[in-house]
């Protein structure tokens, strides 16, 4: 029988509950869905225009909301550039450059990189210099965007 600290962390039971659970690092966005049937959102922040898949209920809205972004990390590095953003690159990674600021749960952390980011950390990444100063992240695709289930 496997032990309960072996098993993988769960994530989310639903998009909702994992919006619930991390509401308090919620930002207020300008919103462009893509076309009808597309799940990408164009998400406007002032850090800069994220393309992130939307985990919230069809259909989303058009102009400010609140949501979440969340991004799960491919490498990291510490150190370099120290003013906060977040880069477009090739094929859905972003380059997130930035603080963290809080650890959430296990795995997942608060970033700053000018805006609110939920970044999930695979374990191999998580070192003792994790809050000590500025990093660069790089994401794995896709960003995801989760949003209440009251916006509709």
């Amino acid at each position: 029988m496997e032990a309960l600290s072996q098993r993988p962390t769960v994530l989310e039971d639903t998009p909702e509950s994992f919006f619930k659970r991390f509401a308090d690092y919620a930002l207020e966005a300008d919103l462009a869905p893509e076309p009808q049937g597309s799940p990408l959102l164009e998400v406007v922040t002032s850090a800069g225009v994220f393309l992130a898949f939307d985990r919230g209920l069809p259909p989303a809205p058009t102009g400010r909301a609140r949501l979440l972004l969340h991004a799960e990390v491919e490498s990291l590095t510490y150190g370099g550039e120290t003013s906060p953003g977040a880069y477009r690159m090739e094929k859905g990674r972003y380059e997130l450059r930035g603080r963290v600021v809080q650890a959430l749960a296990r795995n997942l952390y608060l970033m700053d990189v000018g805006v609110p980011v939920v970044l999930s950390l695979p374990s191999r990444l998580i070192g003792p210099d994790l809050f000590s100063g500025p990093l660069r992240v790089v994401t794995a695709p896709p960003l995801m965007a989760f949003r209440p289930d009251t916006q509709r």
